[in-house]
C-alpha cells in the first residue's frame, strides 16, 4: 500500500516537472508576455489572487453553480438509469434524447439559453445538458454488471428487495457512483467556468478570466486557469480515496 503510493507521488511528480519544462521552453519559445507569459509571473498573481476577498467570492458561485449542476444532473441521470434498467422499452425511447443531448454544441446551447435566462444562470444549465448523458449513460452500464446468476437467484428466493438493493446493486453500483460522479464534478467546474467567460458572467472564476482579457491582464488569466484546473484535480484525487474506500466497504 505505501509502495504504491510512494509510486504514485513519483508519477506525479514527474508529470508536474515535465509540464513546468514544456512552460519554460514555450515561454522562451514564444518571448512575448503579452501571449505566454513566464510561470513566475502567473505563480505571483495566483498567490495574488488567494489573498483577495474577490476571487474566494468569485469561486463560491462558480463553485455553488458547479454543485447545482452536478446535482440535478446526478439525480436525474441516476432516476432515468433505473427506470431504463427496469423498463427497457423506457430505455429504447429515452436513447435519443440522451444522444441529442450528447450531440448538441455547448457554445450554441449557451447562446440560445442567454436569450431566456440570466448569465448566472446558463452556466448552471450548460453544465447541466452535458453531464446528465454522461452520468445516465455511465449509472445504466454500472447496473447492467450487476451479476446475473445472483439475481437470478435471489428472485427464486424471493429474497426481499431491500436485501437484494443492499447486497447486489449497491457494491456494484456505489465504487462507480462516488468515482464517476467525482469525475463528472471536476468536468462540471470546468464547463461551468467555461461557460462563464461566455455569458461574462459578472460574479465567477469565467467572469474574472473574461476580465483580465479584456485588460490584457495576462499573468492574472493564466493564474486564474493554473488555479481552475488544480481545485478540479484536488476534487478528483478526494473523490478517487473516496471511491476506493467505497470499493472496499461494498467488496
Amino acid at each position: 500500500m505505501k509502495y504504491s503510493i510512494f509510486k504514485n507521488c513519483i508519477a506525479w511528480a514527474a508529470a508536474l516537472l515535465t509540464m513546468l519544462a514544456v512552460w519554460v521552453i514555450l515561454h522562451a519559445a514564444v518571448g512575448n508576455e503579452l501571449v505566454f507569459p513566464a510561470f513566475s509571473d502567473c505563480v505571483k498573481q495566483a498567490t495574488e489572487l488567494l489573498q483577495t476577498s474577490g476571487f474566494w467570492k468569485s469561486l463560491l458561485h462558480t463553485f455553488l453553480r458547479t454543485l447545482a449542476a452536478f446535482g440535478i444532473s446526478f439525480l436525474i441521470a441516476a432516476i432515468l438509469a433505473v427506470l431504463s434498467y427496469m423498463l427497457p422499452t423506457f430505455g429504447r425511447f429515452f436513447a435519443p434524447f440522451a444522444a441529442a443531448m450528447r450531440a448538441i454544441p455547448t457554445l450554441a446551447v449557451l447562446l440560445v439559453i442567454l436569450l431566456w435566462a440570466k448569465a448566472a444562470i446558463a452556466p448552471v444549465v450548460v453544465a447541466t445538458l452535458t453531464l446528465l448523458p454522461m452520468l445516465y449513460a455511465g449509472f445504466l452500464a454500472a447496473i447492467a454488471r450487476t451479476d446475473k446468476d445472483l439475481l437470478e437467484m435471489s428472485r427464486v428466493y424471493q429474497v426481499p428487495w431491500k436485501k437484494r438493493l443492499m447486497k447486489l446493486y449497491l457494491p456494484t453500483v456505489a465504487p462507480y457512483a462516488v468515482k464517476e460522479g467525482t469525475a463528472a464534478l471536476s468536468l462540471g467546474l470546468k464547463l461551468v467556468a467555461s461557460a462563464e467567460v461566455l455569458a461574462a458572467t459578472a460574479v465567477g472564476l469565467g467572469g474574472m478570466m473574461q476580465e483580465s482579457k479584456i485588460y490584457l491582464d495576462v499573468p492574472r488569466l493564466f493564474a486564474l486557469v493554473i488555479v481552475t484546473v488544480c481545485i478540479g484535480l484536488i476534487v478528483e484525487l478526494i473523490g478517487g480515496a473516496i471511491a476506493r474506500a467505497v470499493e472496499r466497504r461494498w467488496a
